[in-house]
């Protein structure tokens, strides 16, 4: 069944203010028009009720009584969920959280440990969270990690940086475009990089030297085509590294 959106988007040429008058309140209101007898949207639009009806037949319905019909039909699309999605999510932050307890990350955190400094360039707002949240749990070990902010600090921090450093990248996708000159620049400068994102052949996961992905997959949120997908994942992973370097603190210390 078209939407109504639809149906205005097709007939607005025929369609006067009057109609659009009455369409924009019908898109705002469709909770309230659902429960409405046409006297009563007529009454909400101080228009007659022949001007409800007429709007109702320029979109090509058969009248006041379809045009509701496919108010409800829309709403109901609206608020569809497949609680599935939970059970899988779950699933997912798992295997996140079990991927980071058995990942060989030796390597990764001396590099980290020894590194003189330590950044994090984040592409994202949930990202840049991330990078936040990696600075306060380090800084309880006494590791300053630098948190990048902007492409105008990048631009000046790189005339700087040096193989002694240590990059964390994160990037949902793992294909900015700003992120990609920067890994490019890291590489060729031979400067060790974290890269962390979701899983699916992204040029940080191939170009990092090391990289920490995740599952994370789109589902409808039940509201018009509009999909989401859970990042919860970064924030694991900045629990589970903490503590995997405490985790690699308490080895060192003991031989």
């Amino acid at each position: 069944m078209i939407r109504l959106e639809e149906l205005v988007r097709q007939k607005y040429e025929e369609l006067n203010e009057t109609d659009l008058y009455i369409w924009q309140y019908i898109y705002h209101h469709k909770r309230q028009c659902k429960k409405m007898s046409v006297l009563e949207l007529a009454q909400v639009c101080n228009l007659s009720h022949t001007r409800i009806l007429s709007f109702t037949k320029k979109l090509g319905l058969e009248g006041y009584s379809e045009l509701k019909f496919r108010i409800k039909m829309e709403l109901d699309d609206e608020s569809k969920f497949d609680v599935a999605i939970i059970d899988q999510s779950i699933q997912e932050l798992e295997r996140t959280m079990y991927q980071l307890k058995d990942m060989d990350l030796h390597e990764c955190l001396e590099k980290l440990d020894k590194a003189n400094r330590i950044f994090v360039f984040a592409t994202g707002t949930v990202q840049y969270n991330f990078a936040m949240e990696l600075k306060r749990e380090f800084a309880y070990r006494q590791k300053i990690i630098h948190v990048i902010e902007g492409d105008h600090e990048l631009d000046t921090l790189l005339t700087y940086v040096d193989a002694q450093d240590f990059f964390i990248v994160a990037s949902y996708q793992g294909n900015n475009s700003t992120m990609i000159n920067l890994l490019k620049y890291l590489n060729r400068m031979h400067i060790p990089v974290l890269g962390v994102c979701r899983d699916g052949e992204s040029y940080l996961e191939k170009h990092a030297d090391y990289a920490i992905t995740f599952t994370s997959s789109d589902f409808p949120t039940g509201y018009y085509d509009i999909e989401y997908s859970i990042t919860g994942h970064f924030f694991l992973i900045s629990n589970m590294l903490f503590l995997r370097y405490l985790e690699y603190k308490s080895k060192e210390e003991r031989v």
